[in-house]
This record gives C-alpha cells, sequence and structure tokens, in this order.
C-alpha cells in the first residue's frame, strides 16, 4: 500500500509526468506554461499544478488549473443552458462558493465536473452538473486521480495500442512498475516505452491493452520479459500475412525466436527478428501460421518471406 499523499509525494510524481507529456511532441513542450496558485489553495492541488504546469491542448480533457477560468467557463455553460429554456435553472449560487473546473463539457450540453473546495481537504472531491438533469451531484472522491489519469492518457496518446492478455497478470511480472502510485495507481510501465492505462481514473487494474510508442517496443517486450509464460493476442497488431509453412518448419528456421505458449488451447506464439525486421508470429491450433511486422518493412519482408518461400498466396 501507497503511503499517505503528502505535497512533496505529489510533486514528484507530477514532475515525472510532466516529463512524459513534454516528450509527446516540441508543440506540446512549447506550449507549456508555468502555474502559479494561491497558498489558501488545497495543498495538493498546488504541488500537482505548480510542479505539472499547464498547456492548452490539455483544455478538451480537464478544466484549467486556475479557478477563476473555471468559474467563467462554468457561469458561460450555466447561461447557455438556461437560454434554452428546457427548465435548466441552475446559477453560480447554486455551486460551491471554492471550485476549479475539473472537465469541461466536451460534447456541448450533456455536463460538466468541478471541484467541491469548501471542504478544505486537500484533495477535494469532484461534483457533476448534469444539463440535462439541471443537477448537481457526487462524481468522484478526489480530484487528483481524474488530473493525473487525463494527463497521462494524453501523453500516451498516439502510440500503437494492442490487447494483449498475459500469464502470470501483468502485475506479477518481473521489472513491471507502478510510477505514480498516488496519481494514477493502476498505470504498469512495462519499459520505457510500454504501458499499461486504466480505462477510467479508478479503476484499480489497467486495461489488457498496452500502449507502446513503437510497434517494435511490444515486440522488444514480449522478447525479454522473463517470467512472461503465455499470452493472448486476438487481433496482431501491424501488417500480417499468412505463411505457406508450419511453425516447425519455421522454428527450424529461425531458432532464436521466443516461443510463448498462447492461452487459448493449441495457440502458439513466436517472437524476435527475421533479417533484420522484428516479427511477431501466432500459430492456431489448425496449424495456420500467421506473421505480423510493422507495416513500414512491407517490401522488404515480402521480399524475404518470397525467397524463403514462405509466402502463401491466400
Amino acid at each position: 500500500m501507497s503511503p499517505a499523499p503528502t505535497p512533496e509525494l505529489i510533486r514528484s510524481e507530477a514532475l515525472a509526468l510532466r516529463a512524459q507529456v513534454v516528450r509527446k511532441s516540441r508543440r506540446v513542450a512549447d506550449s507549456m506554461r508555468p502555474v502559479r496558485l494561491d497558498e489558501t489553495e488545497p495543498a495538493l492541488v498546488r504541488a500537482f499544478w505548480e510542479s505539472l504546469g499547464w498547456t492548452p491542448l490539455l483544455a478538451e480533457l480537464l478544466g484549467e488549473p486556475e479557478r477563476e477560468s473555471g468559474r467563467k467557463r462554468a457561469e458561460r455553460y450555466m447561461a447557455e443552458w438556461r437560454s434554452w429554456g428546457e427548465g435548466f435553472a441552475l446559477e453560480l449560487k447554486d455551486l460551491p462558493r471554492h471550485f476549479r473546473l475539473a472537465e469541461p463539457d466536451p460534447n456541448q450540453g450533456v455536463g460538466f465536473s468541478i471541484t467541491n473546495e469548501d471542504g478544505g481537504e486537500a484533495d477535494p472531491p469532484v461534483l457533476f452538473i448534469s444539463a440535462d438533469e439541471g443537477t448537481v451531484r457526487p462524481s468522484l472522491p478526489g480530484y487528483l486521480r481524474l488530473a493525473g489519469h487525463r494527463v497521462l492518457t494524453f501523453a500516451l496518446d498516439g502510440w500503437y495500442r494492442t490487447r494483449v492478455e498475459t500469464q502470470p497478470p501483468l502485475t506479477a511480472l518481473a521489472g513491471v512498475s507502478r510510477p505514480y502510485p498516488h496519481l494514477v495507481p493502476a498505470a504498469l510501465r512495462l519499459s520505457e516505452e510500454v504501458w499499461a492505462l486504466p480505462l477510467n481514473a479508478l479503476d484499480e487494474a489497467p486495461e489488457p491493452t498496452l500502449s507502446h510508442a513503437r510497434f517494435e517496443a511490444l515486440l522488444d517486450w514480449l522478447a525479454s520479459a522473463r517470467d512472461l509464460e503465455a499470452l493472448h493476442v486476438p487481433h496482431l497488431p501491424g501488417r500480417v500475412w499468412p505463411l505457406s509453412v508450419s511453425l516447425e518448419h519455421v522454428d527450424a528456421a529461425l531458432p532464436d525466436l521466443r516461443k510463448l505458449r498462447g492461452l487459448e488451447q493449441g495457440m502458439d506464439y513466436r517472437v524476435g527478428m527475421l533479417e533484420g525486421v522484428g516479427i511477431l508470429l501466432a500459430a492456431s491450433p489448425s496449424g495456420s501460421v500467421r506473421l505480423s511486422a510493422n507495416a513500414r518493412h512491407a517490401g522488404h519482408l515480402e521480399q524475404v518471406l518470397g525467397a524463403r518461400g514462405w509466402l502463401s498466396s491466400r
């Protein structure tokens, strides 16, 4: 169990998260601005935003850190909804005295989320204001997990995503870490370029979908995860070729491929290199073999497979 969050712990995680965000692209790095919040604002929220900074590129996922900008946006949302004449009657006076915008209204008329900072919590709870119902209701017990999850999701947006189920489960594999035990406790770092993220901020486990910066990063991890015994990849990533040869033929020709059994009975996988190209093979119980690789190597790989007589005409 992680120790209780302190400003120092949140600051450390937020700085690491910032490093991931600015690595996303030069555009993101150049758009970052510093954040300074008042000393009277929640200590953990201050530690988070003052360490992370802000980029307008997050604006579709999170409200700006400053209370005043959130107040103005909330007022605009509610004024527009009242103008529809459909029974929405909430005004600023119906919201907490102290709040910041947590989530904007993504679909222009569904609702938005705010923090409730009237209670003095270091990590304030989140409320949802519904446009359809005209109500204010509890949404999340804390703001930081929402903010951390959204920022990490943004940092890894644009990466490859491949569903991979493993045995043992990811959490039991050596070398897997939880870099953000307070901000995104379910997020797992399998390697610098391979992560497993939770679908929602409060999920206690990640999705069985791996985010990887490069196609080959996934193959590198599969080849090197020493405790990995078996896996299931429902949809092979990249470009896929059916082969005309058996798995036994491939094993004899490429003895250095890593052998991994499938979680489904009769399935087998191989991962490694074929003449300088990273490959992942899946063999089904029927004996058919499919090979996947980065599509950018398609021309070279088809020449290699053709020369070996492995390329199926199907």
